[in-house]
């Protein structure tokens, strides 16, 4: 687990978690993966990699390679094409379980190869983001826990279940960050936490915050395995460096 802290002297700032790509699938919207790219540069807005950038399908991997339209070179040479006028924004990419499964079978991370290129920092399995948004009298920390996630999950509860167990690892984040299930959707929940400096127990809010994918539903894996339909695209979160707030929009 690795841990990274950004400051912006701001009014606030915009995050856009980005995972579930799988470029090299037949079935990649990469007209929506532009546009949200091309809006994080014109906002300036953060992005964090949720994994799975990278379709990697192998002869004995759940997903086909006949259902690719790119080798594995191809598809590290689009991502790092489509990333690499962005590098500035990125605040972290962590690996998926697609990346992982090249990585077990051929010895080499594919991902760990595009953040190389691009230039950005790579987490690995899993990373804890601190964000310092606000002015320097006035500002305001928020914390980031990101992980794919693991397993599956068919109804929207089981799905933002996954990203709810990540509590159980990092347990006060003010944001959890998880892929893995194609979802696109967000749970305010609420917990008690101890202050032992002020001798007080105050109650604390965060985001359960499932990312979303870029991979069409029909002819395709999803509609083969009757797996359900998703919204596609990514959740856009609003750190405000006035106040402590925080908005996510699906």
């Amino acid at each position: 687990m690795k841990y990274v802290k950004y400051k912006y002297k701001v009014a606030h700032k915009y995050i856009l978690p980005i995972g579930d790509i799988h470029i090299g699938d037949k079935a990649v919207d990469y007209g929506l993966l532009e546009r949200n790219i091309g809006w994080a540069k014109d906002n300036d807005a953060l992005i964090i990699g949720t994994g799975d950038w990278l379709n990697v399908a192998l002869r004995n991997s759940k997903s086909s390679p006949f259902q690719q339209d790119m080798t594995l070179e191809e598809q590290i040479k689009k991502c790092v094409q489509l990333f690499e006028p962005v590098k500035h924004n990125i605040l972290g990419v962590i690996q998926g379980n697609h990346e992982a499964r090249c990585e077990k079978d051929g010895n080499i991370d594919p991902l760990s190869v595009v953040c190389v290129h691009v230039g950005c920092e790579y987490l690995k399995y899993s990373g804890v983001i601190n964000i310092v948004v606000g002015s320097s009298k006035n500002c305001f920390a928020y914390t980031f826990y990101v992980h794919h996630t693991t397993g599956g999950g068919q109804t929207a509860g089981g799905k933002i279940n996954r990203v709810d167990k990540l509590r159980q690892i990092v347990s006060n984040a003010d944001c959890y960050l998880g892929g893995h299930n194609h979802a696109l959707g967000v749970m305010p929940v609420t917990t008690r936490v101890i202050e032992t400096s002020h001798d007080r127990v105050v109650e604390k809010r965060q985001m359960l915050i499932d990312c979303g994918s870029y991979v069409k539903y029909d002819d395709n894996y999803s509609e083969q395995m009757g797996l359900q339909p998703a919204k596609l695209g990514s959740p856009r979160i609003r750190l405000d460096g006035g106040k402590r707030d925080i908005h996510c929009s699906v």
